[in-house]
């Protein structure tokens, strides 16, 4: 799979592929790379950059020192002058990337969308389209890194004033919107950052005033009257006088009567975290990968946390378990959704898992919108200043995902079994791949629930019922439960019972449909298209391999069916969860997928393709393809 690579000038110059921030070496590298960022996917000349490296002063070689660095910028990236993202141009250079790849034409394109809003009269649309624009900010001024005189004066300097200018109208609207108290705190900051500006002043006289704080408002205006004159030796002007005679009226207006998202929160925080699984264990490199990418600051904070892995590994149960455990940093609340990914019942609508969050958050329900954009709108407005942590449990696909992601300043923890790559690309994500339990870990899962005196009685059974559940949390925590309800049966005992007839009907509580492994697996297994279907039958029927796995060429041999549609069918069976991607290429089938999948072959499969999976007993030929590095696993 191609690598996924991201660049970003809004803050410190960084390159970032796969989610690992590349070193760029070299100070003139890092001024030749902005250059061509800055004009993304337009020409830039090589005098252009000559100008920014040297300001005026270059040396005799200079055009032959600026190849040199293209040269080195796409050995960084990847790819010769044919193949690269930066191509020659008849006079100079081209960087091309698409546009969600670029923080900058991300601001640029939620700055056109707020423009639009704007234009249609939707305050609250404009402000959660600026509040996520200003969120790509890292830095101001950007590019500190980039040692180019003419860089800064003539590029940076027109940066820092887009940013100042959309941070302005943001805090306008918030305004508008009723939110004076919420903007105070950042106004302070402005003010004492950017003295000379006198709208960052004007607004924090308005929204003093509108608490309640006359007095201050007053204060403020004598101060930067003060200022004024004696920096730049002239008087406040017209806004600032405004918001002067605005504070001298009358007392403070009411609020004005906002948008929908300018209603007041709820009461309480909501606390919609389901209880933590009483059993859960282990799991500990995976619980602090997830807690520190919650805590994460700059660049990637905010990115959600997707957690993806088979049916039964324990997503959700890692993912409520560490939700609870990073609670006090969200001091607002959590939110919690089954989005129904993976249920008997269909996918839950992305309008209606908004519509019960914005009530939650404190609109009424008379005052919800009609239209899926403006909920989504209220969502991010409701959500904007907060820290809130948004659980959402069982994603499809990063289509359901995205519409329910804040705008910022939040955590967001995401199950599925789908692997939702296009996460990753936009807006980008932490991903834990949740293998199966190990064997301490499944040990320590049993004495979770049986008691720790009970494992210790019988550790070899122990362990060859951890083996013989392949580590899946979901089987393990059943044959627990049942171990649980016949407390004078020993697990050596209950080993025996399971083995000696069809597991995965065994492996369930009668009357919890949430506890059936069959059921779980069915979910993925009716999502496959039916070439995929086959394809998966086809190979619950072979003799099992290590964990080395498998290849494309070893499986398309072993099943007849063509190269390109087997490695097809691989990534598709991998996309969710049924397979797992080993390194080399290669895949692997968890012991009770392949038990699954050859049930279902038993039924769907004619006699002679099941014959012809099964090799000779001479050994582990598939269609008579010696395959030296596979071995049996036993499917009885």
């Amino acid at each position: 799979m191609d690598s996924v690579i991201e660049f970003r000038v809004l803050g410190p110059l960084e390159v970032v592929r796969d989610g690992v921030v590349l070193r760029l070496g070299a100070g003139k590298l890092r001024v030749v790379l902005a250059a061509l960022l800055l004009q993304a996917n337009r020409p830039v000349s090589i005098d252009d950059l000559v100008d920014k490296l040297w300001d005026g002063d270059a040396p005799g070689d200079a055009r032959g020192t600026v190849q040199k660095y293209v040269m080195r910028i796409r050995r960084l990236l990847g790819g010769g002058a044919e193949d690269s993202a930066v191509r020659t141009e008849p006079d100079g250079y081209r960087i091309t990337i698409p546009a969600c790849r670029l923080d900058l034409h991300r601001f640029s394109s939620l700055g056109a969308q707020a423009a639009r809003a704007a234009a249609a009269g939707d305050d609250v649309a404009e402000s959660a389209l600026l509040t996520d624009a200003l969120s790509l900010w890292r830095d101001v001024p950007p590019l500190s890194d980039v040692p180019s005189p003419p860089l800064q004066r003539d590029e940076v300097a027109g940066l820092v004033e887009r940013y100042l200018q959309a941070l302005d109208r943001r805090i306008e609207l918030d305004l508008a919107l009723g939110r004076h108290a919420e903007v105070l705190g950042e106004l302070a900051a402005l003010v004492r950052r950017y003295p000379e500006r006198e709208r960052f002043w004007a607004h924090r006289m308005r929204a003093l005033h509108r608490a309640g704080r006359q007095g201050e408002a007053l204060a403020a205006y004598r101060e930067v009257a003060s200022l004024l004159a004696e920096e730049l030796g002239i008087d406040p002007g017209a806004d600032l006088r405004a918001a002067h005679r605005e504070v001298l009226g009358a007392p403070a207006p009411p609020a004005p009567v906002a948008a929908p998202v300018a209603l007041p929160p709820a009461a309480r925080p909501p606390r919609q975290l389901p209880m933590a699984d009483s059993g859960f264990a282990g799991r500990e490199a995976e619980l602090a990968a997830i807690v520190d990418a919650l805590g994460q600051t700059g660049p990637r904070s905010g990115a959600p946390v997707v957690i993806t892995g088979m049916a039964g590994v324990g997503k959700t149960a890692l993912a409520v378990r560490a939700a609870h455990d990073v609670a006090d940093r969200f001091p607002d609340g959590q939110l919690f959704a089954d989005l129904r990914g993976h249920s008997p019942a269909a996918p839950r609508a992305v309008p209606d898992v908004l519509a019960r969050f914005v009530r939650t958050l404190g609109l009424p329900a008379d005052a919800l919108p009609s239209d899926e954009d403006e909920l989504v709108a209220a969502y991010r407005s409701l959500l904007a200043g907060r820290r809130m942590l948004v659980v959402l449990d069982g994603a499809v696909s990063a289509e359901q995902v995205r519409p329910l992601l804040p705008g910022s300043g939040c955590g967001v923890l995401v199950t599925s079994r789908a692997d939702l790559a296009g996460l990753a690309v936009s807006p980008g994500s932490h991903r834990i791949v949740l293998d199966v339990l190990s064997a301490a870990d499944g040990r320590a899962l049993l004495a979770g629930v049986l008691g720790a005196p009970r494992v210790a009685a019988e550790p070899a059974a122990a362990d060859e019922l951890v083996q013989l559940c392949g580590g899946s949390a979901l089987a393990l925590r059943v044959a627990a439960a049942q171990l649980v309800l016949h407390p004078q049966r020993g697990i050596a005992e209950h080993v025996e019972r399971l083995s000696g007839g069809d597991l995965l009907a065994a492996l369930r509580l009668d009357g919890d449909a949430a506890t059936d492994m069959v059921a779980a697996l069915d979910l993925s297994y009716r999502t496959l298209d039916p070439e995929h279907r086959r394809l998966l039958r086809l190979l619950g029927l072979l003799p099992g391999v290590t964990d080395e796995g498998f290849t494309a060429a070893a499986a398309a041999a072993a099943t007849g069916m063509g190269r390109a549609a087997v490695a097809a069918g691989l990534e598709a069976l991998a996309a969710v969860s049924l397979l797992d991607r080993r390194p080399c290429a290669r895949y692997r089938m968890h012991v009770l997928v392949r038990r699954y999948a050859a049930s279902q072959a038993e039924t769907e499969e004619p006699s002679e393709a099941r014959d012809r999976a099964h090799p000779p007993a001479g050994g582990p030929v598939i269609v008579g393809h010696p395959l030296p590095r596979f071995a049996r696993i036993s499917t009885s």
